[in-house]
């Protein structure tokens, strides 16, 4: 697919809801609403003959040298650790057009096979990174995580690198939006799987022009089956509302055709028909169901002064390790220690607190910004044996 920097204008048009011809005026309207963007853009530019000022030049060239940076990285874990696997920012960015760059804040890396998760963290440690955070989640009964872990860019003032590895899809929104721990193998295809993801995010944030971009360039690279892989997968996923607005914004941008489901409006309506339903079901588990609500609102939506006031009494009532085991998400936080003698992720719980033990250290289990710091000094190097 050509992609050209008209296009990439447009798409910025769609979603930020401003429009200029003037280059000064785009560069400001791109700064403001998408600055993610604004290299793509540059590089289109660059590409198409537009002298670059020193600036935008240099901006192109770290964010370019960013991007090779991740792609040896995932270069040496591949080569290190059969089963994983990328998503997303690597393999969307393949799909661009040479010379036109996508920028990317992290490294999204899967595996099922969790023993390897912790090699892959170890070989990442061992090379300087530090791990700086974990989430956990039960799906289908057992516990998963996402590790996260960062290391300084050369350039102070860019973000820090960042490698995100996790031994799941996705968690859904916690609500209507169905979490995936695997994918049937039909739905693996490289265009398949990173646009369920991207359908995916529309539950976190609006979409964006690089996911318009992204979208364009993922429909127009599927085949017949990969389409009929991804209809099946949006309606099993109920994901249809998402592409149904992604698929204006798309042909909007001139980056189309994209075509709707099956059924059209019918298939939609039984959509937010089900997600009503599906939601509905907090109500069965007052606390919990109250607990996951409100702690998708903080992180999906800006909640409300009382919503955030019932937030702080309601984390501080539920036990972390039972409230992990009824579905909501345990923010672990690094305390300092021997790493424990497992190979998995272990949640334990002693009195009050929680923790889980890993083969990359041990982490202060909690469900929000509420932290104990006796739990802190308890979990810590020193405080005794801690098996649960």
């Amino acid at each position: 697919m050509d992609l050209t920097a008209e296009n990439l204008v447009a798409a910025l048009a769609v979603t930020s809801g401003e429009q200029s011809e003037d280059i000064a005026e785009i560069v400001d309207i791109v700064r403001k609403s998408e600055p993610a963007f604004a290299a793509t853009l540059f590089s289109a530019w660059q590409a198409e003959g537009i002298e670059l000022s020193p600036t935008l030049r240099e901006e192109v060239a770290e964010i370019s040298e960013r991007i090779d940076f991740y792609r040896s990285v995932a270069a040496r874990l591949f080569s290190e650790v059969d089963s994983l696997t990328t998503i997303k920012g690597l393999e969307v960015g393949a799909l661009y057009p040479p010379g036109l760059i996508r920028y990317q804040s992290d490294l999204d890396i899967i595996t099922f096979c969790e023993p390897d998760l912790w090699r892959a963290v170890s070989l990442l440690t061992d090379d300087g990174w530090t791990v700086d955070t974990a989430t956990f989640s039960y799906l289908d009964g057992k516990l998963v995580v996402m590790v996260s872990v960062r290391k300084p860019c050369p350039n102070p003032f860019r973000l820090a690198y960042a490698v995100e590895l996790a031994n799941y899809y996705t968690l859904g929104n916690q609500i209507g939006i169905p979490p995936i721990v695997k994918m049937p193998d039909r739905w693996l295809s490289l265009p398949v799987k990173n646009m369920i993801m991207l359908l995916h995010e529309r539950y976190e944030q609006p979409f964006r022009a690089k996911d318009v971009v992204d979208a364009g360039l993922l429909n127009r690279s599927m085949s017949e089956q990969d389409r009929r892989a991804l209809h099946e997968a949006i309606a099993s996923l109920n994901l249809v509302l998402a592409y149904s607005e992604l698929i204006k914004l798309v042909n909007a941008a001139g980056l189309g055709p994209m075509e709707p489901l099956p059924g059209g409006l019918l298939t939609t309506a039984k959509a937010a028909t089900i997600r009503g339903a599906r939601g509905a079901s907090f109500f069965v588990r007052p606390v919990t169901g109250t607990g996951r609500h409100l702690q998708r609102r903080l992180m999906m939506a800006k909640p409300s002064r009382a919503e955030t006031l019932v937030w702080d009494r309601v984390q501080r009532r539920l036990h972390p390790a039972a409230a992990v085991r009824a579905g909501l998400l345990g923010f672990g936080l690094p305390v300092t220690g021997p790493n424990p003698d497992v190979t998995v992720a272990v949640l334990r719980q002693r009195g009050e607190h929680a923790w889980v033990d890993s083969p990359a250290g041990r982490f202060l289990l909690t469900l929000g910004d509420y932290v104990s710091q006796t739990a802190v000094e308890e979990l810590s190097a020193g405080a005794g044996d801690l098996t649960g």
